[in-house]
């Protein structure tokens, strides 16, 4: 669903001549920014991971660092999924383009 509103709505922001430049950038512009996506989760966990697994008593087992580890990962997940909600947030600032011509050259 998330592509089909692609087709629908970036066309109308691009003139004739740039119209399917646009759109393929705007597409593939995100599709190269969520490609770091796994990378970033990765080191985010493993960043909250250690800092969790530090504070963690000595006399810790291999459990108690392993649950730790977990909600690392739990945490860093919550955090990268903020992008989703800073894209629901940008969609109050887009054009509204309903019943505006085509833009022409």
């Amino acid at each position: 669903s998330l592509f089909a509103g692609f087709a629908i709505y970036l066309p109308e922001l691009f003139p004739t001549r740039l119209r399917s430049t646009g759109v393929s950038f705007c597409y593939n512009v995100g599709r190269f920014i969520a490609a770091s996506g796994p990378l970033t989760l990765g080191q985010l966990q493993a960043y909250l991971g250690n800092k969790a697994v530090s504070v963690l008593p000595a006399t810790a087992d291999a459990a108690a660092k392993a649950a730790a580890q977990l909600e690392a990962f739990r945490n860093a997940a919550c955090y990268i999924s903020g992008v989703f909600l800073l894209g629901l947030v940008a969609l109050f600032f887009l054009p509204e383009t309903k019943d505006r011509p085509m833009p022409e050259d």
